[in-house]
């Protein structure tokens, strides 16, 4: 997700390549330590995404490479570049793909 600026998400897409499970199994229990009960997205997301979801709170940056955006306003192409512990979310832009 992408903040929208009044403190609230919205939905980019997915992200399913660029993991190995090295990368899956540090990103499964940073992100079990900050699960909560309801989606924190402001915009809707996609019922085949939200089925089975397991939301977290929004505190972690990710970076994410991809080729451009979709007319929905989703990334296209994404892949998984890390973690960015040197960023906070409020300092998150959506980019130019």
């Amino acid at each position: 997700g992408i903040p929208d600026g009044g403190g609230g998400l919205v939905f980019a897409g997915s992200v399913g390549t660029g993991f190995d499970r090295a990368e899956l199994a540090r990103l499964t229990a940073r992100l079990s330590e900050l699960e909560m009960a309801r989606s924190p997205f402001v915009s809707e997301v996609p019922r085949e995404r939200a089925r089975g979801a397991r939301w977290v709170r929004p505190e972690l940056v990710g970076e994410v490479a991809f080729r451009q955006w979709t007319a929905d306003g989703r990334l296209r192409f994404p892949t998984w570049r890390g973690l960015r512990p040197d960023r906070v979310p409020g300092e998150v832009r959506r980019a130019d793909g």
